[in-house]
């Protein structure tokens, strides 16, 4: 791949000298707002880094081997992998429409270059990795677009480099997507969910977090009446952590439950978990849950359950608004690109990812950082 770097006004500028020099085919791999000129660090101007990329023979090209004692190179995401962000330039609707046609081709490239085997050997193994962590591939071309500008620029990166520059564009992308902001301070967390994703365990787990470390007064709240051992179970948690359980049933139950509880400083709801493609139970959460602005409402989901399931389940809950995700069972499974996956299409923040049954121990917060090092591995900090 023949790559070069551009500094204009804007991305208009920078089409026809793309074009002129590396041709028709050629593609935009990413722009960035940079500062230039002046003097002494004074009466410096906005300008636009564009690099442009277009196809060569990569597999022919000869293996650079890495430098022996190389300082390590730390990468930020605001850095070489700063995203693309061509919203922010006052260009006309039919610049934006080329931008953004450039854009999907550079996608488009990548997935094809993944798919023929055609990556330099350096990005091998984390096209590897994300591969079996079953990273969508669409997902797997934009962080392997944003390294391949970064080997261009130093050819000697080595893998553990690699790693670790994928691990900050990874952390770049979640950042991006979880913009969306649950209700703040909620006097009231209510879990929602199919059967079988461990909703009771987990409430029992963020219950114990609340107490520990936010030292809150916590109550309990369960509707799921349907399993007679999901009521006991969630008594039982309440008993070993000395809070109050309530039980209700229906929506004037769980009024007089919320009053009764009014001394707590936050209130955990379970709902009882059904079949989430019965739109009558859709229909029955809609009616028992609070018209309260102070409530927060967490879909749970099993990283266990194929991607293709999870997306349907999060459609069939549209019609009830979710502020978060919360992910279990990861202990259960040898793949976190799923969680990746969701973020990137449905931009739902993810409060907390469960990894065992050991109440509360078995249970961390969802930052970037853990995401991403969900994703790649050990191969990170290596």
């Amino acid at each position: 791949m023949r790559l070069k770097t551009y500094i204009v006004e804007n991305v208009a500028d920078a089409i026809p000298m793309i074009k002129r020099d590396l041709g028709s085919d050629a593609l935009i791999l990413n722009t960035k707002k940079i500062k230039t000129g002046g003097f002494l660090g004074f009466f410096q101007t906005d300008k636009l880094e564009v690099i442009a990329a277009v196809e060569s023979k990569l597999s022919e090209a000869p293996k650079k081997p890495a430098a022996p004692n190389k300082a390590p190179v730390v990468y930020k995401s605001e850095d070489a992998l700063a995203p693309s962000a061509p919203a922010v330039f006052s260009s006309p609707p039919e610049q934006a429409d080329d931008l953004i046609s450039e854009l999907k081709s550079i996608k488009q490239f990548m997935m094809q270059v993944i798919e023929e085997d055609r990556l330099p050997n350096a990005l091998q193994p984390l096209s590897d990795r994300l591969t079996e962590q079953e990273v969508q591939k669409e997902i797997q071309s934009e962080i392997l677009a944003k390294l391949m500008v970064a080997l261009d620029r130093n050819p000697e990166l080595t893998e553990v480099q690699v790693f670790e520059a994928a691990r900050a564009e990874i952390i770049r992308m979640i950042k991006t997507h979880q913009k969306a902001k649950a209700v703040k301070d909620p006097e009231m967390v209510c879990f929602i969910g199919p059967t079988g994703v461990g909703k009771t365990t987990t409430i029992a787990k963020i219950a114990a977090d609340y107490m520990l470390r936010e030292e809150k007064n916590v109550g309990l709240i369960t509707s799921d009446t349907f399993r007679i051992a999901a009521v006991e179970q969630l008594k039982t948690y309440g008993s070993i952590l000395n809070i109050p359980v309530k039980v209700v049933e229906t929506s004037a139950g769980l009024q007089q439950a919320i009053a009764e509880l009014q001394d707590c400083d936050i209130i955990l709801m379970d709902t009882a978990g059904r079949n989430y493609q019965q739109k009558q139970y859709i229909e029955d959460l809609e009616r028992l849950l609070p018209k309260t602005a102070k409530i927060q409402i967490h879909l749970v989901l099993s990283l266990t359950s194929k991607l293709e399931d999870m997306k349907k389940i999060i459609e069939n809950f549209k019609t009830i608004k979710m502020d978060q995700l919360v992910l279990t069972k990861k202990d259960e499974t040898s793949s976190a690109g799923a969680i990746l996956n969701l973020i990137c299409r449905y931009s739902i923040p993810i409060s907390y990812i469960a990894n065992g049954q050991n109440v509360p121990d078995d249970l961390v917060a969802a930052t970037p950082e853990k995401i991403a090092d969900f994703v790649l591995g050990d191969n990170s900090h290596d």
